[in-house]
């Protein structure tokens, strides 16, 4: 359980309570979340954190301001670490596998948080989501005004298309991996390189 002054600054309890679901994600991971069992890592009463957080998905939307930070430093260094901008977009793509395998409680909070009735209109969560946004397709408008995709393609639109199948498919390799891996002989990092490879050369000029 976390001691201390029990009238701290907003901020620092702020911080405390997230610090506190962190530990319960880790523990249980975002299905079996509740405000009850952060109890156990906090000095306050349940009224509280709700003095903070409105709701459940209040909380875990601020602890997922965490997780999809540490999902963008994934893309830029992605992308900083290729010259050709094309290669560069199939290793953001890939920077979604080596994400999942690093930070497993992190992807199932931004698979949970993708399901139709989330709601949350927490701000640092609604900034992160667009800045994550614009840089993906910043470099995609970069590859187009080089000439290495199709001219008339959205940038905007392709961003949200490749953000939500490769949602979708990480999904159902993490649903189906026994199937996978076991039955049928497949690896799942080859099906995302497969994934990512069909994807570019789809939108290349």
């Amino acid at each position: 359980m976390t001691t201390g002054n029990k009238h701290l600054p907003k901020l620092q309890r702020e911080q405390q309570i997230i610090s506190a679901a962190d530990r319960v994600l880790g523990e249980v991971g975002a299905h079996d979340f509740t405000i009850d069992k952060m109890l156990s890592h906090l000095d306050v009463a349940k009224g509280t954190i709700y003095k903070y957080y409105k709701r459940k998905d209040d909380v875990l939307a601020e602890l997922s301001v965490k997780a999809l930070q540490v999902l963008l430093n994934y893309f830029k260094a992605a992308e900083q670490k290729e010259n050709d901008p094309l290669t560069a977009l199939q290793e953001m793509i890939m920077a979604f596998y080596r994400y999942y395998l690093k930070y497993p409680k992190y992807f199932e909070l931004i698979i949970y948080m993708e399901r139709p009735d989330f709601k949350s209109d927490i701000q640092s969560y609604l900034n992160i989501s667009l800045e994550m946004k614009n840089y993906f397709t910043n470099h995609l408008i970069k590859c187009q005004s080089a000439g290495l995709i199709k001219p008339h393609l959205d940038p905007s639109y392709c961003t949200y298309l490749i953000w939500g199948s490769c949602m979708g498919l990480m999904n159902f390799i993490e649903a189906k991996k026994v199937f996978i891996e076991e039955i049928i002989k497949l690896k799942k990092k080859d099906l995302l390189k497969t994934y990512a490879e069909i994807i570019v050369s789809g939108m290349k000029a």
